[in-house]
């Protein structure tokens, strides 16, 4: 059909006929435009996370490691992150040392990660482990959402250990499973171990070190 017939056709349309075509084709163009804005062409790791959740709240995740050929490279010194744990105990456990441990039954099953701090309340050992988020480049990140496990030594045991099943936490057990030595366990769906937390970047202190480095030179 040439342009001169479709132009006659048009013509002959009743005005109201035209108005109603136009305003169809705007629509459509408008429909359009919305579906590809809708698909973002790079992703946000803690976005994705987020979405994956049940909570509708922005993802609160802290980057605080990575995880290179089976080694941990901290990117959040794990000094600055006692005094958080102190605060999340929050009933009078001393900690003094943290660290970020891989979990994984067998070599089937995919690998978790945990922050724990360990630290010792009126002479009984105690250690607490948060549940990281594992980006797909093993960035592991911790957020408010993340699961908390507690286990205490009570009289009888000097030191308990987290039980696991593939890559959760399950419980914790005395290293001497004597009749009477058992651990406190306590769990819960959140933590506040970062809220108002001042954390520094290994990486920043290391790029701030090779420049001084490169000056005296």
């Amino acid at each position: 059909m040439s342009k001169t017939t479709l132009m006659r056709q048009w013509q002959a349309l009743p005005f109201s006929a035209r108005m109603i075509a136009v305003f169809a084709i705007v629509l459509l163009m408008a429909g359009a435009c919305t579906r590809r804005e809708a698909f973002p062409e790079e992703s946000d790791e803690p976005a994705e996370m987020a979405a994956e959740g049940t909570d509708s709240a922005a993802y609160d995740g802290q980057l605080l490691a990575q995880v290179v050929f089976d080694s941990i490279d901290y990117i959040v010194p794990p000094l600055d992150l006692m005094q958080p744990f102190i605060k999340e105990f929050g009933d009078g456990t001393v900690v003094d040392k943290v660290m970020i441990r891989k979990v994984q039954e067998t070599k089937q099953d995919k690998a978790g990660y945990y922050l724990v701090g360990m630290g010792i309340r009126n002479g009984s050992y105690r250690a607490m482990a948060l549940q990281l988020d594992v980006s797909s480049d093993n960035s592991l990140y911790l957020s408010s959402q993340s699961d908390k496990f507690i286990c205490g030594a009570t009289a009888g045991c000097s030191f308990c250990y987290f039980t696991f099943s593939g890559s959760q936490i399950t419980g914790c057990e005395c290293e001497s499973r004597a009749p009477g030595n058992l651990c406190e366990q306590k769990s819960s769906t959140t933590n506040q171990l970062l809220k108002n937390a001042r954390l520094r970047n290994m990486r920043e202190g290391e790029s701030r070190r090779l420049e001084t480095l490169k000056v005296s030179r």
